[in-house]
């Protein structure tokens, strides 16, 4: 697949997942959390999965025992990126949401790619720096947000701790399961035989929670439409375009499109009237985007510069 395919899906997904993440932000006021992801998971699980046996399943069989490690090291990324991001939306702004998820991305990379996929990590001082410091800037804005200065200031003290803890989860799970996959990739296997293995354990871990508490799998009959578009437009369809995208571009070159999602967002989030406009969020957005896009110039010269030699 050519780097320009992978560009497109992962625009297309970028736009999907800023809408997402307002719906879901919205949403999870009326459903729990829990609910949201067990049926999210349980759709691509179960999905995936048939087509996997379809396709065969000995040569699934075969590649899970070959890649047990792997397998298990994308099954905690989805745990830590999708619970986390689920999870910070129902507390704070989705436009903080989005900034700190894919902001945190660069510096994260270059980070884990050391220990996970060294042929990934080469990077050069500038990159570096520029990924640290927007690192910065996202730390600056999440104080500014647990001060209630974002346009979600109505939630209390404790909600916001537990939504800025939780994105940042989410961010090193983005990114963790963006180099896992590469790894995958690597290993010969095909997007719809990662996507049937990747979610067994937030499934089982999700369905645990809901067993065990008082959550009930239920739903009202005004929120069946809603939690299918859900599942079928902002989750299954991602899910598949980013693995795509993923398959054709490097990891830091991901994290660099996903720059897209808190500009979508920030587009889509007035939809929901309990956002208000604030000039915190959106000047905290605009200057860490702009760090990531010459970040991105960097990079994308970097290349021009080795493809010349």
């Amino acid at each position: 697949m050519s780097s320009y395919n992978g560009v497109i899906y992962g625009v297309i997904f970028c736009l999907i997942s800023a809408a997402f993440d307002v719906f879901v932000a919205y949403l999870t006021q009326s459903i729990n959390s829990a609910i949201v992801i067990f049926y999210c998971f349980i759709s691509s699980t179960l999905l995936f999965m048939m087509i996997s046996i379809f396709k065969g399943i000995d040569q699934l069989i075969v590649k899970v025992r070959k890649n047990t490690l792997l397998v298990l090291i994308v099954n905690i990324s989805i745990l830590l990126n999708w619970g986390g991001l689920i999870i910070s939306l129902r507390f704070l702004e989705p436009a903080i949401v989005g900034v700190a998820s894919v902001a945190c991305g660069p510096a994260i990379t270059i980070l884990l790619s050391s220990f996970i996929d060294k042929d990934e990590a080469k990077t050069e001082k500038l990159e570096v720096v520029i990924s640290w410091l927007v690192l910065i800037g996202v730390g600056v804005m999440l104080v500014n947000t647990f001060l209630g200065n974002s346009g979600l200031s109505s939630t209390s003290t404790q909600d916001r701790i537990i939504g800025i803890v939780s994105v940042i989860i989410g961010a090193v799970g983005t990114v963790l399961y963006t180099i896992s996959s590469k790894k995958l990739f690597k290993e010969k296997w095909q997007t719809y035989e990662i996507l049937s293995v990747r979610s067994i354990l937030m499934v089982i871990l999700s369905f645990c929670y809901i067993s065990l508490s008082d959550v009930s799998l239920s739903l009202n009959i005004d929120l069946i439409l809603p939690m299918l578009i859900l599942v079928a437009v902002g989750h299954l369809l991602p899910i598949y375009l980013v693995l795509k995208a993923i398959n054709a571009i490097t990891p830091l070159h991901i994290s660099l499109l996903f720059l897209l999602i808190p500009v979508f967002t920030i587009l889509f989030q007035y939809l929901d009237s309990r956002i208000a406009f604030s000039v915190e969020s959106l000047i905290a957005a605009s200057v860490i985007v702009s760090l990531l896009i010459i970040l991105g110039v960097s990079k994308i010269k970097k290349t021009k510069g080795y493809n010349e030699v």
